[in-house]
């Protein structure tokens, strides 16, 4: 089973002031960390953590292979939403 992916306006623009656009290496290793975490049969895996999101919220967070950024996102069931993208590791909720 596949989770959709929406991605929010607040994750697109970050990429883009990231330098993260289409075509590039870093964009292409985004898709397949969006691709592989929508495809994970359960959520989370080994690859993602809990971060928090000041003051008190918090999602998952996995770091995209090869690149210093990080996806983070929340899922159910058939979707996953991706909130925001940072060049920083999270900081682990407890």
């Amino acid at each position: 089973m596949s989770r959709v992916a929406a991605l929010k306006p607040r994750f697109i623009a970050r990429l883009r002031a990231l330098g993260v656009v289409a075509g590039t290496p870093a964009m292409e290793a985004v898709g397949r960390t969006i691709r592989s975490i929508c495809e994970a049969p359960a959520l989370p895996t080994p690859f993602d953590v809990v971060g928090t999101i000041p003051p008190t919220d918090a999602a998952l967070v996995r770091r995209v292979a090869g690149q210093n950024l990080w996806l983070w996102f929340r899922a159910d069931d058939a979707r996953v939403v991706f909130i925001m993208v940072t060049s920083a590791p999270p900081v682990p909720a407890d």
